[in-house]
């Protein structure tokens, strides 16, 4: 072999090296990538999971969140998860101090209710053992809901009391005769002043209550009951009809937890009894091989027993009729051991299938049960996941999507663009024709975005009026024209409001995702665009590059 031969052998040699480390390389590059896409995933859903909290959290996850996406140095990403830790530490210890204080004027407002001269019998019996039940601080906040409604109610029923009494002339006590009458007049008075009072409420305020029950994920029943209230609500004004609402609102609420508890509690007390009986049906099946061995160990050891007996006649015997006899005589209790253990076994085997039986059918029992749950569980996770009015899916839907699309563009760039839809005067719709008629625009024009969209195009509503579309493989011209589409199809709506032919439009903005963007420099780009639409003359598309 001459020196090229060997040259050329050594370098195919290291050219295989060179391509089995490329290939490693790469492997673990894709490992890593698909290590930060579920890391990002986690952190996104974290914040979902926290969003509303605290501003500054949110703030903060959101920049963690971007430094994933843009691949930061490590130290920045250590630095910012240090930062948030600690605000999480101190909204911990924040929210232990909240319901301190929950706790503490809860029982305050009891007590201060218990002193209250008048009282009925039964409603200060039923104070007594609410605030019993209320010795200890509770672990959340949300256990304190039930609670409040309770004592709300209490707060009602001693007020019409009063009210009752006052009418009757029933509030004159032994010791205060001689005030009776001041007390009379002053009490009729405030009757007529609640009687003529009502909430200031502005339109403001009743549109964030409307956003917040409908955004409400509950059954089907509670949503059908929520939205009664809702529409009773806004249409009602006075003092008392309010808080009997919001009591109303409280009630469904608690009766959607304690649903969603019992069916918890029914299948975790299904499930523990169902391993309960695995658990002693295979107790019960050893015990029975234990059993049924201890058995055939006596039994071999009696056939051990006439086995040497019957060796022992052999070598004792004086004459061939006397073994003959023996012998005949040796196999036949032979033949009864054996028959013996025979059945020993037998009954053993049919034991242990009869165990073995119930044990699959409890086992098939849990399969379904657990079937039948996991099939809840998926129900509830879509319901989360989709807004309660319109179908469409919801603001914390749209953050899990866009989140996920941005992190496949920051990897591999393709053409994704962000919509932002903002209904023009909407605010005046409900203003002048009620929130039913504001409900149904929104459910309308979300039927209508969602005909008119190109297939795949994700749609959903952001909150209130605004609806927003996230587009992959979408060029600029073919989406400012689709968009264009949508806005006339709305526009072109036949809206009719008491007898009122009512024309709606959209003002709408647009981008491109840029190679240097995060989630909210794109969403801010699109939000700014949607509100120059709507500074130009609003009914009109504004792409933003």
């Amino acid at each position: 072999m001459n020196d090229n031969s060997v040259g050329q052998a050594q370098l195919d040699t290291l050219q295989k090296k060179l391509d089995s480390a490329i290939d490693s390389r790469r492997t673990l590059e894709e490992d890593f990538k698909t290590q930060s896409t579920l890391l990002i995933q986690f952190i996104s859903k974290l914040s979902l999971v926290s969003k509303g909290v605290d501003l500054e959290l949110d703030n903060r996850l959101a920049k963690l969140r971007a430094l994933f996406t843009k691949s930061a140095p490590i130290a920045d990403i250590e630095n910012s998860i240090a930062i948030i830790t600690k605000l999480l530490q101190q909204h911990a210890i924040t929210n232990e101090k909240n319901i301190a204080q929950m706790h503490q004027r809860f029982n305050f407002a009891g007590e201060s209710l218990q002193k209250v001269n008048g009282l009925p019998s039964d409603l200060r019996r039923n104070l007594r053992e609410l605030l019993s039940e209320t010795k200890s601080t509770k672990d959340a906040l949300i256990q304190y809901v039930p609670l409040l409604s309770q004592l709300l109610e209490f707060y009602i029923n001693a007020l019409s009391a009063k009210e009752k009494a006052a009418t009757n002339g029933l509030l004159t006590t032994p010791n205060n005769a001689g005030d009776s009458a001041q007390t009379t007049l002053e009490t009729s008075s405030e009757n007529n002043s609640n009687t003529a009072s009502t909430f200031e409420l502005d339109g403001s305020l009743l549109e964030k209550i409307s956003v917040t029950l409908s955004a409400l994920n509950l059954s089907q029943a509670h949503t059908n009951q929520l939205l009664a209230i809702k529409k009773k609500l806004m249409a009602d004004t006075t003092n008392k009809e309010i808080v009997n609402h919001f009591l109303e609102i409280f009630d469904v609420i608690v009766a959607e937890f304690k649903n969603e508890q019992n069916n918890a509690k029914s299948f975790l007390t299904s499930l523990s009894d169902t391993l309960t009986s695995v658990q002693l049906a295979v107790k019960e099946t050893l015990e029975t091989q234990k059993s049924s061995q201890l058995a055939n160990d006596k039994i071999n050891v009696v056939l051990q027993k006439q086995l040497v007996d019957m060796t022992g006649t052999v070598e004792k015997a004086l004459s061939l009729d006397q073994v003959k006899l023996d012998i005949n005589d040796k196999l036949q209790k032979i033949a009864g051991t054996l028959e013996a253990k025979s059945k020993i076994e037998q009954q053993s085997q049919l034991a242990l299938s009869q165990k073995l039986t119930k044990m699959a059918e409890k086992v098939a029992q849990l399969e379904e049960k657990s079937r039948v749950f996991e099939e809840k569980l998926a129900e509830q996770q879509i319901k989360s996941m989709q807004d309660a009015l319109t179908k469409l899916a919801n603001r914390a839907a749209f953050d899990d999507y866009f989140a996920k699309a941005m992190v496949r563009f920051q990897h591999r760039p393709f053409e994704l663009a962000l919509v932002v839809i903002d209904i023009d005067d909407f605010k005046k719709i409900n203003d002048t024709y009620g929130h039913s008629a504001g409900d149904k625009t929104l459910q309308v024009i979300a039927n209508t975005i969602q005909k008119h969209v190109s297939k795949d195009v994700f749609v959903g509503r952001y909150g209130g009026e605004e609806f927003v579309l996230i587009y992959s493989q979408t060029a600029e011209t073919d989406l400012i024209n689709e968009l264009n589409t949508i806005n006339k199809q709305v526009a072109r709506l036949p809206f009719k409001f008491k007898n009122n032919k009512v024309s709606i439009t959209l003002s709408i903005g647009a981008t491109h995702i840029r190679t240097d963007d995060n989630i909210h420099l794109a969403f801010e780009r699109a939000d700014e665009a949607m509100y120059k639409a709507k500074s130009q003359g609003k009914n009109q598309v504004i792409y933003s590059k």
